[in-house]
């Protein structure tokens, strides 16, 4: 397995940066996503963690920003660099967590999250041909679910939360239809549309191209949130 690739780093990270103020000039990323994706790049440990940051810009710009050597390779392969499962279950109790996916895994039993804060980032990983079937449980924690990852286009996706007294956020790409089938008992069930017309912005270039399709993806939520809140962004 390849190691992160750190070499030429620096210079990588400034044209990033450079990426992300011109996309922010021209309206096409809002305040808080410029924030974000600025930190994100200025945290970034190797160039596979850069690539992230720009992975939902038009293939134009990544491959501008990330034409040559190792960093050409991982973009075609979505499973670079990213470490096996070790456990059908991920638990993270008084403590923080954030990770890499390597994989949507139907052997993944549940992600637990009980007095802390876990982040799983589903961008890059590999898409089985089943339906996927994932379990959050949540007790006064934080768990964070990012699945922007295109290659979800004709699938659908069980999601079963449980628990109560914390914050569960689900990050979704465009294109997403969403079945509200979770019972909550004195909780927030809240979606924010950011159908990103930024995207479109950056893909059209100013020119009359067709734009990209959205993606066919149903995600059904289900299970019982107790007192806590359920964000679902897209």
């Amino acid at each position: 397995m390849q190691q992160p690739t750190t070499y030429g780093l620096p210079k990588k990270r400034e044209e990033v940066i450079e990426e992300l103020k011109i996309a922010f000039a021209n309206q096409n990323l809002d305040d808080a996503e410029y924030e974000r994706r600025l930190n994100e790049a200025s945290a970034a440990q190797s160039i596979e963690d850069l690539m992230l940051v720009l992975f939902d810009f038009p293939p134009e710009i990544k491959n501008k920003v990330f034409a040559t050597g190792n960093a050409q390779v991982a973009y075609q392969n979505p499973n670079f660099n990213m470490p096996a499962l070790s456990s059908p279950k991920l638990q993270v109790i008084m403590g923080k967590d954030s990770r890499m996916m390597p994989e949507f895994s139907n052997s993944i039993a549940k992600i637990s999250t009980i007095l802390g804060e876990q982040n799983l980032d589903f961008r890059l990983s590999q898409i089985p041909q089943t339906p996927i079937n994932i379990h959050v449980e949540t007790i006064l924690g934080a768990t964070i679910i990012d699945l922007r990852n295109e290659n979800l286009d004709g699938k659908h996706i069980n999601l079963h939360l449980t628990g109560g007294l914390g914050e569960v956020k689900i990050l979704l790409p465009r294109g997403v239809q969403i079945q509200k089938n979770v019972q909550l008992i004195g909780g927030e069930f809240k979606i924010q549309d950011k159908q990103r017309s930024w995207i479109r912005r950056l893909t059209g270039m100013g020119n009359k191209k067709p734009q990209p399709a959205e993606i066919q993806l149903t995600v059904n939520f289900t299970g019982t949130f107790w007192l806590g809140s359920i964000k679902v962004i897209y």
